[in-house]
Formats: C-alpha cells, sequence, structure tokens
C-alpha cells in the first residue's frame, strides 16, 4: 500500500484492494480525477446489494445527494477479490469465475476457505440477507413462503419466482438480488429456494445464499 493512502480507507491494515470497474462512466470518472478515488460497496453492510440506482436510493435515501446513473448491474453479482501478494488467492467469489481467471492468469488459484483468517468485504457470517428468514435445498415448502427457483416450472403459482428460465447460472446470478428484493417487497414470511448446482457462477450464488441464511 503506498503511503500516501489513508489508514481510514484501509482501515489500519497494510494492504489495499483496487477495483477494475467495467462501466465506461465510471471509468470515464476515474480518468477525470486526479486523486484515487475510495469506492465502498453501495448496500449497507449485511444487506442485500444493490444492482440498480433505485436499490441504492431504497436503502440510503437522503443519506446520499447524488447517485452516478448507470443503469442496471450487468452482472447482478459483487465482484470476485483476489488476493496476488503470494500465489493467487480468492478471498470472494464473485461474478468473474474461477475457471475464467486460471485462463488469464495461467497458473494455479486457491480459495480461501477461512474468512475469518483473512477478512475481505462481503466475508462475514451474515451477509447479503433481505431482511427475512431463508431456508436452502428445499423441495417442500411453507404456508405464506415464497420459492426461489433456478429454472421454470410447468404450475404457475404466484410465489414461485425464477431466477432462469432454463437453469442458466449467469442469468440466475443477474437476477439473485433483484429477486430476493421483490420477494421482500411482496411481504412473504420466508424464503424457500431450491438446490442450486454448485459449480460455475453457482459456487457464488450459493455462498450468498448461505450467507443471507443465517439471519
Amino acid at each position: 500500500k503506498n503511503s500516501k493512502i489513508s489508514q481510514i480507507a484501509t482501515n489500519k491494515k497494510n494492504t489495499i484492494a483496487v477495483r477494475f470497474p467495467k462501466h465506461p462512466i465510471t471509468r470515464y470518472l476515474l480518468r477525470e480525477l486526479n486523486f484515487p478515488l475510495a469506492a465502498p460497496s453501495a448496500n449497507i453492510s449485511s444487506k442485500v446489494s444493490a444492482v440498480s440506482s433505485d436499490d441504492v436510493k431504497d436503502d440510503f435515501g437522503k443519506k446520499i445527494k447524488y447517485v452516478l446513473e448507470g443503469g442496471k448491474s450487468s452482472i447482478g453479482l459483487e465482484s470476485t477479490i483476489i488476493d496476488l501478494r503470494y500465489k493467487p488467492k480468492i478471498l470472494r467469489l464473485g461474478g468473474l469465475e474461477v475457471s475464467t481467471i486460471k485462463k488469464i492468469l495461467n497458473k494455479k488459484i486457491t480459495i480461501n476457505n477461512n474468512p475469518l483468517k483473512i477478512f475481505t468485504p462481503g466475508q462475514s457470517k451474515l451477509h447479503y440477507s433481505p431482511g427475512i428468514p431463508i431456508r436452502l435445498n428445499v423441495k417442500k415448502i411453507k404456508d405464506k413462503e415464497a420459492y426461489l427457483l433456478i429454472r421454470k416450472r410447468k404450475e404457475i403459482k404466484p410465489n414461485y419466482y425464477y431466477l432462469s428460465k432454463k437453469g442458466d447460472l449467469k442469468e440466475a446470478a443477474k437476477k439473485l438480488y433483484s429477486t430476493l428484493r421483490k420477494i421482500k417487497k411482496n411481504k412473504y414470511r420466508s424464503i424457500a429456494v431450491v438446490k442450486i448446482p454448485n459449480k460455475g457462477l453457482g459456487k457464488t450464488i450459493n455462498d450468498r445464499l448461505i450467507r443471507a441464511s443465517r439471519f
């Protein structure tokens, strides 16, 4: 970490995480600034992440004056966090798949399974919660419970919410948080989640749902 970076921005740690945004508006903003920009997540800690400017406004209200409008998130999940100080290690699974990172780096990559040892954003036990109980790997739902499904079913019910039409994990990832917010607004008592394939982006989706279920 450069000594010019404030200790407040790094929570007094000697390392710093650097974001590489893809959105052209954000990249333009950074080019226009002659100083580094502190970029915390646009969501309240432990709550569901924002995937649109409306989500940010709903969460923060009058606490913030401006929102830079860039449209809805094209990925729907938070960024993947990689520790490159030594051998590449994934500290937080995210929207960029591990297989893609392996191809780019052409190196073996490990995944940190001990979030208490290395603290990074989004690694607390309870996180990404919509504020109501979540049950995982459910086959039979309860009364007044929303059912979160990975693919469409023949039967149509008002409490069925689909992350994808055909089980596409990229589509499911993109719709995860917006669907959780929609369910919360419709005032269900709880959310039952069907088993999500634990591969590719499914691993990230499961990571978020496990943390959200610790409500």
